[in-house]
């Protein structure tokens, strides 16, 4: 299994990151925070092609998450350009866990919705 879940985006840089932003909450994950990187860079002088890094936090409480906190519940999405084509990449939580891990269901549901909001987004 990979580690990450990446796929390609037919719209543009700026349409994927409002798409992200749009998105997220109909999946069950709140937008803790937005990093821009290329700006961050380039007002240190670097330049980079476009890249914005995604904190989401899974706000649902449903089975299997019930009494399940913490940074589990935490996955970081990326949107960049590599080339001239627009990327979505998410970690996989399941490539996370250790064997026989308790919280196996909880990280299947996560990475089913994160996967889920990826492919809405390249849709």
């Amino acid at each position: 299994m990979n580690v990450s879940y990446d796929r390609s985006c037919h719209m543009t840089f700026s349409d994927s990151v409002e798409a992200v932003e749009r998105l997220a909450r109909s999946h069950g994950f709140i937008v803790e925070r937005s990093h821009d990187l290329q700006a961050t860079l380039a007002s240190k002088g670097f330049r980079i092609q476009a890249l914005r890094i995604y904190e989401l936090h899974f706000a649902g409480e449903e089975p299997p998450f019930v009494g399940v906190d913490g940074e589990f519940r935490r996955c970081r999405m990326r949107v960049y350009v590599e080339g001239d084509t627009v990327f979505v990449s998410v970690i996989r939580p399941m490539s996370l866990l250790e064997p026989g891990d308790d919280l196996a269901a909880c990280a299947r549901e996560v990475e089913r919705r994160v996967t889920n909001l990826v492919d809405e987004i390249a849709g």
